[in-house]
């Protein structure tokens, strides 16, 4: 028997996709990446099967596998979002399609369009999740830019490319005398060598995510059907403007007496147990006293801080490296430091530094970079 260029990346997939199911199964939060990265282990499988030892004939199984992508993804980007197990058994109805699949072979055509159709309803829905989770962390959390979902936005956008580029390789025949490269071999060997970089990138994020961020409570965010889920507090009634006031006055002489802002990882809910209130009333408070999120609120005390330091620095003969003076103050990340203090200031670090340096001061006491 002799390999093809195709067999061999199938084989590498398979490798590549066990080594994630050694690496997440032993995390509750990743359950939902241990079973998309089995999956891909079975479907390679099923696909050299089919190539090689002539199972297509038996039972032509892999378009179904087809449907078992979509909602494992989404599925894997709530595991990470949340802190409660990746899987539950609330989510089987997600397999129904994949296991309704498996005996509709004789139907490829169908099943291949049902699955181009969940690619696109499973995607967007992982979208609005990842929406819905920014402004969530933003309410709760000091160190949301860090815990940012990004990386699987981009992941999203690469799977629907590719769910894209497989409907013209397998469907637009009418694409191919324009673009033969798409009816041939290579664009197949293309498309596996996509499938194994997006299994490897998923990976390593979500492990490295998995242990960046703990993740927020199930009623945080959203459940399963997508709906938003508001906590209700009984005996809450409306306040005042007052109420509000003399809220925010008391949340804000914590936060400064303490020093609470200085803690990278501050929530919402710290604040609300050091103030002696519930989190509800924090997040009123602020939002109507400032106008800001929690996240924001607390951002811009840390660049307060760091503008006082800096103003310090200015009038002593040694000067300290901004970022030094930014890690103090509660910042975790020098960009999200930067893009903080642009916001708040309209200046950058340096710029504000440089015009707190006296007329005609020497290279020694000019700020140092950072």
């Amino acid at each position: 028997m002799i390999l093809s260029a195709v067999n061999l990346l199938q084989f590498a997939l398979i490798a590549v996709a066990g080594l994630g199911v050694v690496l997440t199964i032993s995390q509750p939060r990743l359950r939902a990446a241990s079973a998309l990265m089995l999956m891909s282990v079975l479907w390679m499988v099923f696909n050299f099967l089919e190539e090689v030892a002539g199972f297509r004939g038996i039972w032509l199984v892999t378009p179904a596998f087809r449907l078992a992508y979509p909602p494992l993804v989404y599925l894997v980007a709530r595991g990470v979002m949340l802190s409660g197990p990746g899987l539950r058994w609330r989510d089987w109805p997600h397999a129904l399609p994949f296991l309704v699949a498996l005996f509709l072979t004789p139907w490829v055509g169908l099943v291949e369009h049902a699955a181009r159709l969940s690619l696109f309803a499973y995607s967007a829905a992982t979208i609005v999740m990842i929406h819905r989770f920014h402004q969530a962390t933003r309410e709760t959390r000091s160190d949301a830019q860090t815990i940012q979902l990004n990386w699987m936005v981009g992941l999203i956008a690469f799977y629907v490319v590719d769910g894209i580029f497989d409907m013209a390789r397998m469907d637009a025949r009418w694409l191919h005398p324009y673009w033969p490269w798409l009816g041939t071999q290579s664009a197949y060997v293309f498309q596996i060598a996509i499938s194994l970089v997006f299994v490897c990138v998923l990976i390593v994020l979500a492990v490295r995510h998995g242990r960046l961020f703990t993740g927020l409570d199930d009623g945080s965010l959203v459940s399963w059907r997508g709906r938003p889920i508001k906590p209700v507090e009984a005996g809450a009634g409306s306040a005042t403007d007052a109420d509000h006031a003399s809220t925010y006055q008391r949340i804000d002489a914590v936060v400064r007496g303490e020093a609470l802002y200085t803690e990278p990882r501050l929530t919402r809910q710290e604040v609300a147990t050091a103030a002696r209130l519930t989190e509800r009333a924090v997040s009123v408070a602020i939002k109507s006293e400032t106008g800001r999120n929690f996240n924001d609120y607390i951002n811009a005390l840390r660049i307060e801080d760091v503008c006082a330091m800096m103003k310090e620095d200015a009038a002593g003969p040694t000067r300290s490296r901004l970022i030094d003076l930014a890690y103090t103050a509660g910042f975790s990340s020098k960009s999200v430091f930067n893009s903080v203090f642009k916001r708040e200031t309209g200046q950058t670090p340096s710029a504000y530094a440089a015009a707190l340096t006296p007329p005609g001061a020497g290279p020694a006491s000019s700020p140092a970079k950072h």
